[in-house]
């Protein structure tokens, strides 16, 4: 069977690193059908990038009057597909050339979903891969180790069906792949780096979080709420752990997330994870 693409992209003050974004995607070795951007509402100008495309008969773009979030943007985006397969990709990432064609191998494999690996932009000895091909159950409660939206596609009808969750402000990737597995259906990870993932982008997700207050990121553990049976007990604390630590040498009052993760992830899980990430950046410095 022969699989059509569509590429939803979700973008929001980000013009320059669209463009890089819309370059990866026009120069795949296997060409979308279409593609889709969804401008959510955003306060900087689009319309340079925009003309660069607008001709293209296979690109649309739909700008959003309200910001609602990344999560309704593609479900936006979603909604206005008409390929097989669905491709998602954040506007600050870039798809190596034979992204598509490895997501199409896959799909040609009886998959229902696929993730992949990916490396991180401008420093690309950092390659962050799972080696089964199938997504693992184990792996999955220890959090999302495998990638984020711009790694991830899965059938259309799958989509319709299983939409994103708009009430989740973060971990949107894990509660779908959580779901996906749960329900039964065939998720696939493609075991190489196929992408280029923008890490700590300053206005991205790390500024953002390094920004609130620990009983204002309580919000982010909204995906770990979700799923508290599949996770269990300890693998719950663990993620609650580390929601809370996450960028934690970016924020101020340290002193404090550290003793919010002891109220509610506990103190054992706490030290362990501080621990966990101290040895890893050591062994990192070391080596390079």
């Amino acid at each position: 069977m022969s699989f059509t693409v569509s590429v939803v992209i979700t973008t929001f003050n980000r013009p320059a690193e669209l463009k890089e974004a819309l370059d990866g995607v026009f120069t795949q070795i296997e060409q979308p059908k279409e593609v889709i951007v969804v401008n959510d509402a955003s306060s900087l100008p689009y319309e340079d990038i925009i003309s660069e495309y607008e001709q293209r008969p296979e690109f649309v773009y739909k700008f959003l009057s309200t910001s609602s979030g990344a999560n309704k943007a593609r479900n936006i985006g979603v909604e206005a597909a008409s390929g097989d397969i669905i491709a998602f990709l954040d506007d600050d990432d870039i798809w190596m050339p034979d992204y598509l064609l490895e997501h199409i191998k896959a799909y040609e494999n009886g998959a229902d979903a696929v993730v992949s690996g990916y490396q991180n932009l401008g420093s690309e000895r950092d390659v962050y891969v799972q080696p089964t091909e199938i997504v693992d159950e184990n792996v999955l409660r220890t959090g999302n180790q495998y990638c984020g939206m711009s790694g991830f596609s899965m059938k259309r009808e799958l989509a319709l069906k299983e939409r994103f969750d708009e009430s989740l402000p973060n971990g949107q990737d894990w509660d779908m792949y959580v779901r996906l597995h749960q329900a039964g259906y065939k998720l696939m990870n493609i075991p190489k780096a196929i992408f280029y993932y923008r890490f700590q982008n300053m206005d991205g997700i790390g500024a953002k979080v390094a920004k609130m207050t620990p009983e204002e990121a309580v919000i982010r553990l909204r995906s770990a709420d979700k799923h508290r049976t599949f996770l269990g007990d300890e693998f719950y604390r663990r993620r609650v752990a580390a929601q809370l630590l996450v960028y934690l040498p970016l924020k101020k009052h340290k002193l404090k997330w550290v003793l919010k993760s002891v109220h509610l992830a506990g103190l054992k899980v706490t030290l362990s994870h501080l621990f966990k990430v101290t040895t890893k950046k050591m062994r990192q410095r070391a080596s390079s």
